[in-house]
């Protein structure tokens, strides 16, 4: 399906160009701002408006980013403004419909604020939080298989504090499969892959792992773009080469894994079960059944104190993986949240923080020493910054 574009006049508006797409919706007012995006049934998904960029998540929080003196600014707009940024939306968006006439912009009607609050209850029922997704996962269908971390206990990450540990039977992933495909209908189109959620979803037993898969067959969900999960690196062992493969030949693609360092006496400060050498272990495992991976590196974790060790054992760590094009290496920027664990450990042992700019040194220095060592060959190196994540 090409992509279709009408033409329309809106009064107190003017011209409107709206782009029918294969996967979404978008308005373009005059020359092509400010623009509005919206999924196959109709919910806002981003904007952009006056050189700032909008991301909405599907719980009805707004995220905008806009360029600052220091960089990208991000921030979350107040509950009141997010409600009047996205019912402005949708006012225009009833208006282009109406002078437009054409049925296929029905999905942008009747979005009323009563009709929308519902709409992120319903989300809110049938979901957990969805606390975080690797960048490249950001559109991906989401199924809660696993609700929490079954560790839950590193300084840094607060993520599913929140909620206990359990792995779903068939049953109850099936009545969640029901309720995911009947609340996004048509805006599956937008959700090209499948990530099996909460953290380590992958640490339950291979029989259970098979019959969430047959329980999604069965409903029919589509993956074109494959199936992905996070795993901790300890209990990617749990399953051997051969059940990794059996799982490579059911759709999953890649999997990720938090090493955040390869020096194991960060990691034991950070209370990161395991070694960097597990995480290798694991990635020579995955990979040799056919599983791709993406690691995942912390910058600026553990401060001054562990700097030098810290860029020095994880390049030999991730040397030491057996990594291609197909694979992925995230650097995340560590970001000390108030209150949290890592915070009261660092202020009790006299841990001196690295500045944004030692931080992205660290960044700078692993890049140019991974590029030169893999050349061609290199996996992809990206930023994974956690305050750009919006479901």
């Amino acid at each position: 399906m090409a992509t279709t574009v009408l033409d329309c006049t809106v009064a107190g508006v003017g011209p409107v160009a709206v782009r029918l797409r294969p996967l979404a919706i978008n308005l373009l007012v005059g020359d092509e701002q400010p623009s509005y995006s919206f999924d196959l049934a109709g919910r806002l998904i981003g904007a952009f408006v006056d050189g700032v960029n909008y991301r909405r998540g599907l719980d009805g929080r707004v995220l905008r980013k806009h360029a600052g003196q220091e960089g990208r600014v991000r921030e979350w707009l107040a509950p009141e403004q997010a409600s009047e940024f996205v019912s402005g939306a949708y006012r225009l968006a009833q208006a282009v419909a109406e002078s437009c006439g054409d049925d296929r912009l029905a999905p942008l009607v009747g979005w009323t604020d009563r009709r929308i609050e519902e709409d992120i209850a319903v989300f809110r029922q049938i979901y957990r939080p969805v606390s975080i997704l690797p960048p490249d996962q950001y559109l991906a269908l989401v199924l809660q298989a696993t609700e929490g971390c079954s560790y839950n206990r590193c300084t840094f990450c607060s993520f599913y504090r929140d909620r206990p540990f359990r792995i779903k039977d068939p049953a109850e992933l099936r009545a969640h499969i029901e309720q995911v495909r009947a609340f996004f209908g048509p805006a599956l189109a937008l959700r090209r892959s499948l990530f099996l959620a909460d953290a380590n979803a992958l640490v339950a037993a291979l029989p259970r792992v098979h019959a969430w898969l047959d329980e999604i067959d069965a409903a029919g969900i589509q993956r074109p773009g494959g199936i992905f999960s996070f795993i901790d690196a300890f209990d990617a062992g749990r399953k051997s080469r051969d059940e990794w493969a059996e799982l490579a030949a059911r759709g999953l693609r890649r999997v990720y894994i938090g090493m955040e360092s390869g020096d194991d006496a960060l990691l034991k400060f950070l209370r990161k079960p395991g070694t960097a050498g597990d995480v290798v272990d694991a990635v020579r495992t995955l990979k040799g059944a056919g599983v791709g991976v993406g690691v995942i590196i912390m910058t600026g974790i553990g401060g001054s104190r562990f700097a030098g060790d810290h860029v020095a054992h994880t390049l030999a760590a991730l040397q030491a993986m057996p990594l291609t094009r197909e694979d992925l290496v995230y650097f995340s920027p560590f970001f000390e949240q108030p209150g949290s664990e890592y915070e009261a450990i660092a202020a009790t042992e006299g841990l001196t923080p690295l500045s944004w700019t030692e931080a992205a040194q660290q960044e700078d220095a692993l890049r140019a020493a991974l590029k030169n060592y893999w050349g061609a060959g290199s996996p992809l190196l990206a930023r994974y910054d956690i305050r750009e994540f919006v479901y």
